[in-house]
């Protein structure tokens, strides 16, 4: 790292991408919690329909219970296999050159390499934040979008990387979930 700034040449894989994909919608921004309460009010109505002792209660709570486990694990496999197909439609089966950023002083400097188009220089101020994960930073221009940078691709050992965003952002912005 020199004193001025750090670049990441991030190459993205599918197992990468997968994990932020997880990681972005499960634990950033809570998706799980509709499923997980869908599933449970279900669940809780077929423990009523088994206590009940009525006629035909025990069939109706097998149906509450199945659609109450099914649908969550029918949307997290829907999901699971988007990400997929997003991966493939990357062709991110083997590591793949997708952007460099070039963190400095003064703003943030990503270069697609994926694709042909103007650089994008975001100054630190206007960043929404980044996350600090085990085996990647995710850098987040906005809530919706972000940028993977994997451990080991910058010219920086990664926590000297991650000591550089955080000198750089207000301390709300900045989040360690190792």
């Amino acid at each position: 790292m020199n004193g001025k700034s750090v670049t990441v040449h991030c190459r993205i894989d599918e197992k990468t991408f997968r994990r932020f994909a997880l990681f972005d919608t499960f634990r950033l921004k809570k998706h799980w919690r509709l499923p997980a309460i869908f599933a449970a009010i279900m669940v809780g109505f077929a423990v009523v329909c088994y206590c009940s002792g009525k006629p035909q209660s025990g069939l109706l709570g097998t149906v509450l219970a199945v659609i109450g486990l099914g649908m969550p694990a029918v949307y997290v496999g829907t999901f699971l296999s988007q990400v997929s197909k997003k991966a493939k439609a990357l062709k991110l089966e083997k590591p793949r050159a997708m952007y460099t950023v070039v963190l400095a002083d003064e703003d943030v400097n990503i270069h697609n390499d994926f694709k042909q188009e103007a650089n994008v220089i975001l100054p630190w101020d206007k960043l929404w934040g980044a996350v600090r994960v085990r085996g990647a930073i995710y850098l987040y221009a906005v809530a919706n979008r972000a940028f993977i940078l994997p451990d080991g691709q910058a010219d920086a050992e990664p926590d000297e990387v991650w000591q550089y965003m955080k000198n750089h952002l207000a301390a709300d912005k900045v989040t360690d979930k190792r």
